[in-house]
């Protein structure tokens, strides 16, 4: 496999002259090198800078911008470069902790800007992630053949004993399946079986499974490797429980057949369906993941996963409201407008594969919105109500006749108002 050099953007190259200059060698590391090499385009950049001490190349990084010390005591920062943020970092190497560390079994990493590219590179998880590219002199550096296996569309451990220090690279391997189609190595997945992931925060079980899901042309790549490698059983085990765990052959080099992985033929048709609204798509992703379970379960599912609101979007509630309404597809009108009070009934209509459901919401006027109400809670003040329960009463009732075709206009909602009063 030929890879072209990366083309560094020229005001990224002030760094990589500067440290060459004081003696050291920069390079690019990690997913902007693996993106390049798999044919897309890079998007954040990795520096890792090998021969300078911390305190020289701290004095190198602020002559070109503004600093900021991300975890100085094992050389991480953050450069700024005009109005670009740069992740510039020293090797690592790794030794035991005093203390047990959640996840990492007290793993500590210390600077050590003399290891060498290929131990600087042990410390990463994957072949394909373990890439760097001198911008100086256009050559890869690929200790541990990642390049090669970018070619032929396969995950592997770098080191498998350095590859179980964080139980997260598990999942990462599930996600990056997913993502990008590959095989995983039966010694890497049988790897992934063997880690502990029970005691790894929430939030960082669902970076991962938001990843999988939301990145994924075809999540039940991904799905199947974590239902393969026991995963599933144990983050989200709701969603262990739909699959024997006979379906799945972790011996099995080529991506496992979604098919068998249960739920991963409707992950993957929801996935191609076009959808507006980043957190529309990722809720209507999650209500495929549990598809078939109860209500409940889907609910105990996204607590696990501490799934509440994505940027002011309640997740949580049109899962949950999705997940119930998929057990009985609205089909009268009358139905389909009480159901756009519960969800979104385009997500609905797509995560139950009913055109004809989109088509009658979207000339009902409730494909992403419910009915508007006739009377609010000002207009009963109006006409001489006082708050309280009573008017909720008779704001739901109201609701109920509108929602059933016997009310349809502001004037017949007043009168009907007035007639029970």
């Amino acid at each position: 496999m030929v890879v072209m050099p990366m083309q560094v953007p020229p005001r990224f190259m002030r760094l990589f002259h500067a440290c060459a200059e004081a003696g050291g060698r920069a390079l690019v590391v990690g997913g902007a090198v693996r993106d390049h090499c798999r044919g897309e385009k890079p998007k954040d950049l990795d520096v890792e800078v090998h021969g300078l001490d911390p305190g020289v190349l701290e004095a190198v990084l602020k002559a070109l911008g503004r600093v900021g010390e991300v975890g100085r005591s094992f050389g991480v920062y953050k450069l700024r470069l005009g109005g670009d943020e740069v992740d510039v970092s020293v090797p690592r190497r790794d030794r035991v902790g005093d203390g047990p560390g959640r996840g990492h079994k007290g793993i500590q990493a210390e600077a050590d800007p003399f290891l060498g590219v290929k131990e600087a590179a042990r410390r990463r998880d994957l072949t394909i992630n373990a890439i760097a590219f001198d911008p100086l002199t256009g050559v890869y550096e690929d200790p541990w053949g990642g390049i090669q296996d970018i070619e032929r569309g396969i995950l592997r451990a770098v080191d498998a004993a350095t590859f179980v220090e964080d139980p997260l690279r598990a999942l990462r391997v599930a996600q990056f399946a997913g993502r990008f189609g590959y095989a995983v190595a039966p010694d890497l997945l049988a790897l992934c079986a063997t880690m502990r992931l029970t005691e790894l925060p929430s939030e960082r079980v669902w970076g991962e499974v938001e990843k999988l899901l939301s990145r994924s042309p075809r999540p039940s790549i991904g799905w199947a490797v974590a239902q393969a490698a026991g995963m599933w059983a144990q983050v989200v085990p709701e969603w262990a429980a739909r699959v024997p765990s006979s379906a799945v052959d972790p011996a099995v080099v080529p991506p496992l057949d979604p098919v068998r992985a249960g739920v991963g033929a409707l992950l993957d048709r929801v996935a191609a369906v076009p959808v507006d609204g980043a957190q529309r798509r990722l809720a209507l992703l999650l209500a495929a993941a549990c598809a078939g379970l109860s209500v409940e379960q889907a609910e105990s599912a996204l607590v696990r996963l501490n799934v509440q609101r994505i940027d002011g979007y309640r997740v949580r509630l049109q899962v949950l409201a999705l997940v119930g309404e998929s057990r009985r597809v609205p089909a009268t009108d009358s139905e389909i407008l009480r159901a756009a009070d519960r969800c979104d009934v385009e997500l609905l209509a797509r995560l139950v594969d009913s055109e004809t459901l989109l088509v009658r919401a979207a000339a009902l006027g409730v494909l992403r919105q419910p009915l508007p109400a006739l009377v609010r809670g000002s207009d009963l003040l109006a006409l001489g109500y006082t708050p309280g329960p009573a008017m909720g009463e008779v704001l739901a009732a109201l609701r109920e006749e509108q929602l059933a075709g016997r009310v349809t206009t502001s004037e017949q909602a007043i009168t009907w108002v007035r007639g029970r009063g």
